[in-house]
C-alpha cells in the first residue's frame, strides 16, 4: 500500500514539477545558444538579456517548487479539506508519514539533478572546472579534488533542504495537536526547531574548526583541503542526522493521532 500512497503523492506534485524542470533544461539551451549567437549578431544579444532573466527564475523555482509544495502538501492532505479521505484510506499513519518523506526525498533531489544538468548546458566549458577550482584555491590551500568538492556541496545542500523539510513536517504536526492557532504554532515550532538545529550545526562546526587548526579569528579564512573537507562531512553528517531526528519525531508525534477540527 506504501507504493501506491508514494505513486499518488508523485504524480499529485510531479504532474507540474516535470514541466517546471524541463522548462528550466529548454531555457539553459536556448540561453546558451542566444549568448553565442550574440557574439556576431546584436539580435541575439537582447534574447540573451531575456531568456537569462527566464532561466534564473526557472533555475530558482526548481529549488523552491518541490519544498514549497512538499509541505503544502502535506499540510493540505493530513489537515486540510482532503483529511478526511486520506484518514479513511486503509494504511497506517507510518505508511502515510513515509510516503510524504519518501516523495520529499525524490522531488527535491530531481530537482537539484534539474539543476545541475541546467547550469553544465549553460556554462559547460572545457575550463569550467579549472575556473571553480582557481575561485575555490582562494578560501583552500593545497592540492584538491573540484570534483569531490562539488560532489560534496551538492549533497550537503539537499540534506540541509530534507532537515528543513523534516523539522516542517513535525512542527506542523505539532501545531496542528491544537485546537487554535494551528498555522501560527506551526510557524513558531518551525522557527524554534531551525534555531535549534542550526545552533547545534554551528558548536559542531567551530569544534571541527579548532581540531583542524584553523584559526577562526583571522580575518580572512583559510582551509587545508582536508579541513574544508572535514567541515562539508560534519555538515551532511549533522544534517542528516538531525533531519532524521525530527522525522522520527515527526512520525512518533502523527502516531498518537491527528486532529482534523
Amino acid at each position: 500500500m506504501l507504493g501506491k500512497l508514494l505513486k499518488n503523492d508523485l504524480r499529485r506534485n510531479m504532474r507540474w514539477l516535470w514541466v517546471l524542470f524541463v522548462c528550466a533544461i529548454v531555457a539553459a539551451g536556448i540561453s546558451r545558444g542566444c549568448a553565442e549567437l550574440g557574439k556576431s549578431l546584436a539580435f541575439f544579444k537582447i534574447l540573451t538579456i531575456v531568456f537569462d532573466t527566464v532561466f534564473y527564475a526557472l533555475l530558482a523555482n526548481t529549488i523552491i517548487q518541490p519544498f514549497l509544495r512538499n509541505f503544502l502538501n502535506f499540510s493540505k492532505s493530513l489537515y486540510g479539506d482532503e483529511s478526511y479521505l486520506t484518514h479513511t484510506l486503509p494504511v497506517t499513519k507510518n505508511q502515510i508519514i513515509n510516503s510524504k518523506f519518501l516523495t520529499a526525498i525524490i522531488e527535491i533531489t530531481l530537482g537539484f539533478v534539474c539543476i545541475i544538468i541546467s547550469i553544465l548546458i549553460k556554462f559547460g566549458s572545457p575550463t569550467m572546472f579549472e575556473t571553480l577550482k582557481a575561485i575555490m584555491s582562494s578560501i583552500i590551500i593545497g592540492e584538491f579534488s573540484i570534483y569531490f568538492v562539488i560532489a560534496l556541496f551538492i549533497i550537503l545542500v539537499i540534506v540541509e533542504f530534507l532537515m528543513f523539510i523534516s523539522i516542517i513536517y513535525f512542527a506542523i504536526v505539532m501545531g496542528y495537536k491544537s485546537n487554535e492557532k494551528k498555522v501560527l504554532k506551526s510557524f513558531l515550532y518551525t522557527g524554534l526547531m531551525a534555531i535549534v538545529a542550526l545552533t547545534i550545526l554551528s558548536i559542531v562546526m567551530l569544534i571541527v574548526l579548532v581540531i583542524n587548526g584553523v584559526d577562526i579569528s583571522a580575518e580572512a579564512l583559510t582551509l587545508s583541503g582536508s579541513a574544508f573537507i572535514s567541515i562539508m562531512l560534519t555538515g551532511i553528517i549533522v544534517y542528516t542526522l538531525l533531519g532524521t531526528l525530527f522525522y522520527f519525531l515527526a512520525k512518533k508525534e502523527f502516531n498518537k493521532g491527528v486532529n482534523v477540527d
